[in-house]
């Protein structure tokens, strides 16, 4: 079992500690020995209320995917994600919330995302006229310091999950 580190975002805790987080992993194995397998961790949302907010609509089951992209993927020498690849989801704080497994992968750029693509994030930015002002202005700030910019050809991988474990 690898742990393979994602981008983290600019989240309060960009860097977390990580016994917390092999500690609560340890526990998702042993609760679901079958998802001990290469997994990511990643931090989700722009601030801790956001956060908590797209944490609670993956548990009630209203947000269903999320997105990467592969230019930070492989500025930071990580492999992209694949179907079956667990994902510890972190707090803006940087502790362990819940775990989601991706069941599936769709490739596309940033200039074709449209509903289709948006409808699988939370309630208040599937909308694409809200969804793309505010992924190119977080994704920009990213980007930003390798020296890129969130462009309409920039390639986007969507990742449909489903959640798996919440403590």
């Amino acid at each position: 079992m690898k742990r393979i580190n994602a981008i983290l975002g600019s989240g309060a805790e960009s860097n977390p500690e990580m016994g917390p987080i092999d500690d609560y992993w340890a526990q998702v194995i042993e609760s679901y020995p079958e998802l001990a397998v290469d997994h990511q961790m990643r931090s989700i949302g722009i601030d801790e209320e956001t956060t908590g907010l797209i944490i609670d609509f993956i548990k009630e089951g209203e947000k269903v995917g999320t997105f990467s992209l592969p230019w930070l993927m492989e500025s930071e020498n990580i492999p992209n994600s694949h179907a079956g690849q667990p994902i510890i989801l972190l707090s803006y704080d940087g502790k362990p919330e819940i775990v989601v497994k991706i069941t599936k992968i769709e490739e596309t750029t940033f200039g074709e995302i449209d509903y289709e693509v948006t409808k699988i994030d939370g309630p208040p930015v599937r909308d694409p006229e809200v969804w793309i002002p505010l992924h190119r202005e977080y994704w920009n700030n990213i980007l930003e310091p390798y020296g890129r910019a969130c462009t309409d050809d920039m390639p986007v991988i969507v990742e449909h999950f489903k959640m798996v474990y919440s403590q």
